[in-house]
């Protein structure tokens, strides 16, 4: 059976031939929900086309039915396999967005094949990691990037991980839980953008227009910021995975490099090497002190 899923992509061949035997190609509208909070996990979903909204359903009298989306899974990854390692229960919402093309495979199947094979260990691992990773930046980007910039980054993140097309067929609704504001600020933000050339959209789908331009207005959490995509990116059978940890790592990297430079040119560095001025000037007063 042949897949664009880079997570089965990046198994080797006798393992995912063993987990093949088991998946079958299945087919979900836009708004259909393939599990709720406290649901047993008796299925996992692998992408092949479009997009999976994970969202944290609020339970309090006041945000009764509120909910806030923590993650999107497109063609990279998948929906259930963590949670079958563990708890065996989701405790998220997994929405369908984009018409879902997936390959499903039964849970038991799973377990079986996971044990087996360390090539899939390996590979959910890697994925383990990139979602730790980009929730982390999710967080901070909540708290320091204005609605603008998200909408930016988010928009390119959704075009990524439904293989490109320019046309993504989103509603308000799923922006505004995206983001986690108002409907009516995302009219606004989705507005200017609009009337900037970036974006084009009318009732529940957006356009693509300028990528590049798109990506110049999003937040430093747009991993495309370091570096236009290359052929190996846009070829689905290369390792998604590590492709995505390593432009994560990356910003790291250079921040690391540009401290180090940074300390390597003060002016404390030199003849007094490894002194702070703070140092310095406690230590006067006190000697001034003990000749007196």
């Amino acid at each position: 059976m042949q897949t664009s899923n880079h997570l089965l992509l990046s198994l080797a061949p006798h393992d995912y031939d063993a987990l093949a035997r088991e998946m079958r190609p299945m087919t979900f509208r836009t708004g259909e929900v393939l599990y709720e909070p406290q649901d047993p996990v008796d299925w996992i979903y692998f992408p092949e086309q479009g997009l999976i909204s994970l969202l944290s359903v609020m339970l309090s009298v006041m945000l009764s039915g509120t909910a806030v989306e923590t993650a999107v899974v497109g063609n990279e990854g998948g929906v259930g396999f963590l949670e079958v390692a563990g708890a065996g229960v989701t405790f998220s919402r997994a929405l369908v967005q984009i018409d879902l093309l997936a390959l499903r495979v039964p849970a038991a199947a799973y377990n079986a094949a996971f044990d087996a094979s360390p090539s899939l260990r390996q590979q959910v691992s890697s994925h383990v990691e990139l979602l730790l990773a980009e929730s982390r930046q999710m967080l901070a980007c909540q708290s320091y990037h204005s609605h603008e910039q998200r909408l930016a980054w988010w928009l390119l993140e959704c075009q990524d991980r439904t293989g490109g097309a320019p046309r993504l067929a989103l509603k308000q609704d799923f922006l505004a839980a995206m983001l986690g504001i108002q409907r009516s600020t995302v009219s606004h933000v989705a507005g200017a953008l609009k009337a900037d050339g970036l974006i084009d959209y009318t009732r529940g789908e957006i356009h693509i227009l300028d990528r590049a331009r798109l990506e110049r207005r999003s937040c430093e959490c747009c991993l495309r910021d370091h570096g236009a995509l290359s052929e190996a990116d846009r070829d689905p059978s290369a390792d998604g995975l590590g492709r995505r940890l390593s432009r994560l790592r990356r910003p790291c990297a250079d921040r690391t490099a540009a401290r180090r430079a940074c300390r390597s040119k003060a002016p404390w560095r030199g003849h007094h090497a490894g002194r702070r001025p703070a140092v310095r000037l406690h230590r006067r007063p006190l000697r001034a002190i003990r000749r007196g």
